[in-house]
């Protein structure tokens, strides 16, 4: 298994970890970015200790190359110099070199491969990053709208429930009858007004009858009878004399 399979195991081993715990959505996601960081920093270290090995092994290649070819020449000089023993022992150690530059070459060939698909990996897993931050900000914008349409439709349902209008109701009874009274304790206190004004001018007629009484007997020569005193009986009329005849 591949470092970036490894890492895509472990990052969806963690989302189904968070999913199962139900946290908070913001949260996760969050948690799920520095997962992701972390993984691609792994990935990075993995890369460099490629590259690392891709480097060495392409030095040994030039390294037995390189010997092979001196032993070639080596053995080119013991035949001109007459030393055949030489050049067949500088023979055998160039089929060695030139043997473990070969394995060294293939080696190098499939690290160069390794190396290549790590750094396509890697730039890859930067993008899903890249999307991933984009992707959040997207879902946790999502989750905010749903959170306060839900709690609006919650505000909706209660305002709509017949227990609130029913309060609404008896609040509204309430009042009226706190009018009524008010009105009805006006209309009293306004009577009781009228019914003081009308005893006031009751008194003032009464006055004027008694004046009135007394301008009459006076007229009559009848003196107002002294406290104590029972009045004066009015004179008899004389009845008139008769003409003599």
């Amino acid at each position: 298994m591949g470092i970036l399979e490894r890492i895509s195991k472990i990052i969806e081993a963690n989302i189904n970890a968070m999913l199962s715990q139900a946290e908070d959505p913001e949260k996760m996601l969050d948690q799920l970015l520095v997962d992701m960081r972390e993984q691609y920093r792994e990935a990075q270290r993995q890369v460099t200790v490629s590259l690392a090995d891709e480097k060495r092994l392409e030095a040994k290649h030039q390294r037995d190359k390189t010997a092979a070819e001196e032993w070639q020449r080596k053995a080119v000089v013991a035949l001109q110099k007459g030393r055949e023993d030489l050049a067949r022992e500088a023979l055998l150690r160039k089929q060695e070199s030139a043997a473990a530059a070969a394995e060294y070459l293939a080696q190098l060939e499939q690290q160069s491969v390794l190396v290549e698909k790590l750094k396509e990996g890697l730039v890859a897993l930067d993008r899903k990053i890249d999307e991933a931050m984009r992707k959040k900000e997207l879902l946790v914008a999502r989750h905010k709208r749903a959170e306060a349409a839900k709690t609006i439709n919650s505000a909706l349902k209660g305002i709509e429930d017949q227990s609130a209008f029913e309060a609404f109701a008896k609040v509204e009874d309430k009042i009226g009858t706190l009018e009524a009274e008010s009105e009805a304790e006006s209309e009293v206190a306004q009577l009781t007004a009228k019914q003081d004004l009308d005893a006031e001018f009751k008194k003032l007629e009464s006055g004027d009858v008694d004046a009135e009484l007394a301008a009459l007997k006076a007229s009559l020569g009848l003196a107002l009878p002294a406290s104590g005193q029972a009045p004066a009986a009015l004179p008899e009329s004389t009845p008139p004399k008769e003409e003599a005849k």
